[in-house]
């Protein structure tokens, strides 16, 4: 079977709002001539596509909170990819916002997944063990479709799901820095897998070499995760709360500016709809201003990007799609 569900030019189009003429009441055509992403973006409606691409960013989901329930959070997270198609395919098309720079795949196929993991209770042990299997099969599936991207010498943009895909993500590369800006390490105990420990597994694994984090914040940092920090040459962090400028050129002087991945935790804005949701963060025009100066001041663009625990079902109507085609679209 093939773990993933391609989008086409029709399934596009669905998401995009339909303005007809207002003259004519039986009108099919448009009002005006304005084009959206939907109509304009390059669809990758089959993996041998990816040789004729000319876009340098794939954007894919992952429609999960498996993970999330394995670490015992805020189910919600599974939500994500389909709020940010319907925000990110209406973004206007024009001159100086052109839909070329990217295209989209579609998202792994986790329904099989999500429908066993509904039925199980994160609190019974016997149930949280099995949804920490659950996320091995997940990590296959996400493993493979990355993979496949970065074959082609894409850059995959990776929408929706909890932090646990960090893992599947950073294995699908040889060898690979970091920077992840989050509230939390996500450096729990590598014993089974959920999405706090995705980072744990990628350094026991060998796949993650650097790791900085930016954004720490020291009421979710155990003692363990503390003494790795302090006494492992290959982690760094700064906190919230540290001048941001300062934890950036730590965090590019800490990792290989021509080879890291870029990690983007919603966990780190406050009030935030996410799946650890917090009064206390970053704003989110911090957020993006960080992940644009990361980039200019590491010089090339990130071998992948991965935005999760975004959980529309605690935000307002479009908040996290809107949030989410915002940042995907600030990249360039």
């Amino acid at each position: 079977m093939t773990y993933f569900d391609h989008l086409t030019r029709d399934s596009l189009l669905a998401y995009c709002g339909k303005r007809y003429r207002l003259n004519d009441a039986h009108s099919q055509s448009p009002e005006d001539e304005a084009q959206v992403y939907g109509q304009q973006i390059e669809v990758v409606e089959n993996w041998e596509q990816l040789k004729n691409l000319t876009a340098d960013y794939v954007v894919l989901g992952i429609p999960e909170d498996i993970g999330v329930r394995a670490n015992m959070g805020r189910p919600g997270a599974n939500e994500g990819w389909d709020e940010f198609l319907g925000s990110f395919l209406n973004l206007q098309h024009t001159s100086i916002n052109d839909a070329s720079r990217f295209s989209i795949a579609g998202s792994v196929h986790v329904a099989d997944l999500l429908k066993k993991a509904s039925l199980l209770d994160a609190g019974i042990h016997k149930d949280r063990m099995e949804l920490s299997s659950m996320v091995n099969e997940l990590d296959f599936r996400v493993s493979k479709a990355i993979s496949t991207i970065i074959q082609h010498h894409k850059i995959p943009v990776v929408i929706g799901g909890g932090h646990n895909n960090c893992y599947p993500i950073i294995n699908s590369f040889d060898n690979i820095d970091v920077i992840n800006i989050d509230a939390h390490t996500d450096l729990r105990t590598p014993s089974g897998r959920h999405s706090g420990n995705g980072f744990s597994h990628a350094l026991k694994h060998g796949s993650l070499n650097r790791y900085f984090i930016i954004g720490l914040q020291s009421n979710y940092l155990s003692q363990p995760m503390l003494d790795q920090l302090e006494h492992n040459d290959q982690l760094g962090y700064g906190q919230l709360g540290d001048p941001i400028k300062t934890q950036i050129n730590n965090a590019i002087d800490h990792i290989d500016p021509a080879n890291y991945g870029l990690e983007i935790d919603m966990d780190v804005v406050r009030d935030f709809p996410s799946s650890a949701q917090s009064p206390v963060g970053y704003s989110f025009n911090e957020l993006r201003e960080m992940i644009v100066d990361i980039i200019e001041q590491s010089g090339s663009k990130p071998k992948y990007i991965h935005i999760s625990e975004a959980s529309p079902k605690y935000g307002y109507k479009n908040q996290v799609g809107k949030a989410l085609a915002t940042l995907v679209n600030d990249l360039k």
